[in-house]
């Protein structure tokens, strides 16, 4: 990593969460973790941070209360965490922002800030001049192929379909129209089969947790307070695996609240807090920005440029 490009991301990541990232120039990230928009800087802001804590158990402990999790550290945080390939036959092994284990929990941490959703399934979008699925789950779900499984991703030996039925109130041998996780509900789809067979390979509780900014004005703050995602987290089971949503502000200030003041880190979490909210003021201040119009100059040129 050069030197330009470190200073550009220090700039954007609270400073006691640099040792989360190290060595920085193995790390997984992202293009565009520079940015003040960046979800994963703002998950290594506050997870990274509290990795590096001296409170960094009992943090994890209360959070895992809240999701009835059982608790006891000590607890282990990898930021840019990923399945093993061979977990679920995933040619692209399902990763996630933040994977936290203790003895007897682990959490899948997923955090948002200005992404609209959790991205819809890869199998419904157009490549090279045709669509491998159409949005359904049945037999031949698509013309351009012929099936012998109900899912595309079943018919190249993903075995997502040998989880679900353990994970969610649906049947592998029903059909689906529309497929549940043809659209935005397929990353957490992922996500918690992933947490059920990591948790039942290691005898641990698991949980999913979605981390986001709770911003008004913000895509996934609208999302997890729609009757959509209500109906959603209805099909869970929530027993061998639970889904849950927690805004950084929420976790933040149960940081402060269960940190032990004697740890080191009386401003900490306050500083921290301002440092998240000024990246948040400073979406909605771009957003609220007026769009530029071009100059009359500038149409002209285009018009001349277009003949």
């Amino acid at each position: 990593m050069d030197q330009d490009t470190r200073t550009r991301l220090e700039g954007n990541i609270f400073p006691p969460a640099y040792q989360a990232c190290e060595p920085w120039d193995k790390f997984s990230w992202h293009t565009s973790a520079h940015v003040a928009h960046s979800s994963q800087a703002l998950a290594i802001d506050v997870f990274g941070t509290i990795k590096a804590s001296a409170n960094r158990d009992t943090i994890l402990d209360a959070l895992a209360r809240t999701m009835g999790l059982p608790t006891g550290g000590p607890w282990e945080i990898t930021l840019e965490w990923a399945a093993r390939p061979s977990l679920l036959r995933e040619p692209h092994p399902t990763q996630v922002d933040v994977y936290a284990e203790s003895p007897q929990s682990l959490m899948l941490v997923e955090c948002k800030f200005t992404e609209p959703d959790g991205g819809a399934c890869s199998q419904v979008v157009k490549r090279k001049g045709e669509t491998p699925c159409d949005g359904n789950y049945g037999e031949n779900g698509t013309q351009e192929h012929d099936l012998t499984s109900r899912c595309v991703l079943s018919e190249k030996g993903i075995q997502y379909w040998d989880i679900i039925p353990k994970v969610f109130h649906l049947e592998a041998d029903a059909y689906y129209q529309p497929c549940p996780f043809a659209g935005p509900a397929y990353q957490w789809m992922r996500n918690l089969v992933v947490a059920y067979k990591v948790g039942r390979q290691k005898n641990k509780q698991s949980a999913v947790v979605i981390v986001y900014a709770d911003q008004s004005d913000l895509s996934m703050a609208q999302m997890v307070k729609s009757e959509a995602w209500t109906a959603f987290t209805e099909t869970v089971k929530q027993d061998h695996v639970s889904l849950h949503v927690r805004s950084f502000q929420e976790i933040l200030m149960l940081a402060k609240e269960v940190a032990h003041p004697d740890g080191g880190e009386p401003t900490l979490w306050r500083d921290l807090s301002e440092w998240v909210e000024r990246k948040m003021s400073a979406i909605t201040s771009e957003r609220s920005k007026p769009k530029r119009k071009r100059s009359t100059s500038s149409k002209a040129m285009v018009a001349s440029r277009n003949g």
